[in-house]
């Protein structure tokens, strides 16, 4: 009967550290979620953000016109070669 008790008293305090061990598992588990939510809710909140300011940007460029480029009045062949020779350097 002793020795049906220890065996009975051996188990359960098994038992009873893998409890305590699952715990501690939990536990360690618990703060990496909370951990990864608040990366998620930065994250989204740097693609808000990202986005907004793309949208700036679009608009910016979009009022930015350029002025239009007046072509150059071309009377002989000389000042023609002359003309074309700038455009190839541009």
């Amino acid at each position: 009967m002793k020795g049906l008790m220890k065996i009975i008293g051996v188990i359960l305090s098994i038992l009873g550290l893998s409890a305590k061990a699952t715990a501690k598992k939990k536990a360690k588990v618990k703060k990496i979620d909370t951990k990864v939510k608040s990366i998620k809710k930065e994250k989204a909140e740097v693609q808000r953000k990202k986005i907004t300011v793309q949208k700036k940007k679009a608009a910016v460029k979009k009022a930015q016109k350029k002025k239009p480029v007046k072509k150059p009045n071309v009377t002989s062949a000389r000042k023609a070669r002359a003309s074309l020779k700038q455009r190839a350097r541009k």
